[in-house]
């Protein structure tokens, strides 16, 4: 039955969205009003550079942390510039749009610390030779705050570093210059190891907020607790930046009007506008009823543990090589394989039922949506989400595994009876699934963790959407396969690129 509804409050709560949808893209380009931000590339590495109209030579190097990208850092880059500051922003290797992977042992200095290290010192060094510049200061997140402080041990124009969610035990009493370290309110493990490193190059009973030593000797350590921050957040606080421009301006001798912004709060208000807006669309959309798949109940639990521990279990032994990055080839593998043992939950009927229905005119647009609508706002102020350079063939391969699980899981949720609890229980077991395979063979698998992340938040996120369409629509394929390809076109550009 095909019946178009017309909902009087549903329309008006749709116009709403659309002004604050509108209302929030106006306020984050405003935000950026009076700032120039263009792109560099250097020796390889994707550069962004944003800076005030009237030209700085203050410089300020801004890194990310592991599985990140420059777009993390662009609230604390548009306040700096703001702020009267020339800002240096870039992507490490096998990171965000920076083409080329990374690759050595991630414990050891000597493997990829000493990559993105050198990769660092080449960036620093090419500004101050380019520009003639004498000092800079460089900011680096979680990972790269080991990285920064690294680089300004070995380079004496760096006159201050600053670590956010410091990871660093490279701190020397008077050496690098001036260090700053913020941590947010969350993240109590590196409040104590911020504490802890002051207490071991001699300060007696060290406090946060608290001042020690003199920026003009270049002696000065600090460390400071960013209020309702954990470790993502913290890079949206605008205490962060606050913090920030004040330590900056202390250690150039600037006084500058401080400037903090809301990017974190109005692209969170842009997405959730989005969100709304789609399931606000959804009920204009004619309502129609499909003959639903029936499966039985009883033999899907032990079909689904069969399928999550198989997998693991057998990809142990081996795997299929598509690629030269470990992580994402395991990955392919246990998509495809879990897929397969998953097939044996559905009657033979099933697969030609749904494809009865399948309609083009709901995937193009849906994937459109998710990936040229949300994922714009995604990959300018949250995390880059267009493929470059060894990502675009390894989207195309990950969908080998991608476009089954994504239908299988949707056809689950379109099933007859349970189907909530069969489609969740479906996703529980995947994820734990690949959590056994980190645990089986964690050296070359630990990427896995970051994929889990973003599956989780895919199934969340995109899932909810997906399934709240197909009640609408009851067209779990055309549904599926969209999810599928979106599913790969995340994780793609998502997660790092390593090799061993």
């Amino acid at each position: 039955m095909n019946k178009l509804l017309f909902h009087p409050k549903t329309s008006i709560a749709l116009i709403f969205v659309i002004l604050l949808t509108f209302f929030s893209t106006c306020k984050l380009i405003l935000i950026e009003d009076g700032l120039s931000t263009f792109k560099k590339t250097i020796d390889g590495t994707p550069i962004l550079i944003t800076e005030p109209a009237i030209q700085s030579q203050d410089i300020v190097f801004i890194a990310h942390g592991f599985a990140g990208s420059t777009s993390f850092m662009r609230p604390i880059a548009v306040a700096l510039a703001r702020a009267g500051y020339k800002t240096i922003r870039y992507d490490f290797l096998g990171h965000g749009r920076h083409s080329k992977p990374y690759s050595g042992d991630i414990t050891t200095t000597e493997g990829a610390t000493q990559l993105f290290l050198d990769q660092t010192n080449k960036i620093i060094n090419h500004y101050f030779d380019e520009n003639k510049l004498s000092r800079g200061v460089i900011i680096g997140h979680s990972m790269a705050s080991d990285i920064i402080f690294r680089a300004a041990l070995t380079n004496n124009k760096i006159i201050s570093s600053i670590g956010i969610s410091n990871y660093t035990d490279v701190i020397e009493k008077n050496k690098p210059d001036n260090v700053f370290i913020l941590n947010g309110q969350w993240e109590s493990h590196l409040r104590k190891k911020g504490l802890n490193i002051l207490s071991n190059i001699g300060i007696k009973n060290p406090q946060e907020n608290t001042l020690y030593g003199s920026i003009e000797t270049g002696t000065a350590r600090k460390v400071t607790s960013v209020t309702n921050a954990d470790h993502v957040g913290i890079l949206y606080s605008r205490q962060t930046q606050e913090e920030l421009i004040q330590w900056v301006d202390s250690v150039f001798k600037n006084k500058n009007i401080i400037r903090t912004n809301a990017i974190g709060v109005w692209t969170s208000i842009l997405l959730l506008s989005l969100f709304s807006g789609f399931c606000l669309s959804i009920r204009f959309l004619p309502l129609i009823n499909f003959e639903k798949i029936k499966i039985p109940f009883k033999p899907v639990p032990i079909v689904m543990v069969l399928a999550g521990v198989s997998t693991p279990l057998l990809l142990n032994f081996h795997f299929l090589s598509f690629t030269s990055f470990p992580a994402h080839d395991y990955l392919i593998n246990h998509l495809i394989l879990f897929s397969v043992i998953m097939c044996l939950v559905f009657p033979k009927d099933a697969l030609k039922l749904v494809l009865k229905n399948f309609n083009l005119a709901i995937t193009v647009p849906l994937f459109i949506f998710y990936t040229l609508i949300f994922g714009s706002v995604l990959d300018k102020y949250v995390s880059s989400f267009y493929p470059t350079g060894f990502r675009i063939p390894l989207f195309f391969l990950l969908l080998l595994g991608c476009i089954p699980i994504s239908i299988i899981i949707q056809m689950l949720h379109g099933a007859h009876n349970r189907a909530w609890i069969k489609a969740t229980l479906a996703k529980s077991i995947l994820i734990l699934s690949l959590s056994l395979a980190i645990v089986l063979n964690f050296e070359e698998l630990f990427l896995l963790a970051y994929a889990i992340l973003l599956l989780i938040a895919f199934f969340f996120v995109f899932g909810f959407l997906s399934n709240y369409l197909d009640k609408r629509l009851s067209n779990p394929f055309s549904i599926g396969l969209a999810n599928g390809v979106s599913l790969a076109w995340t994780l793609a550009t998502a997660i790092p690129l390593y090799m061993t």
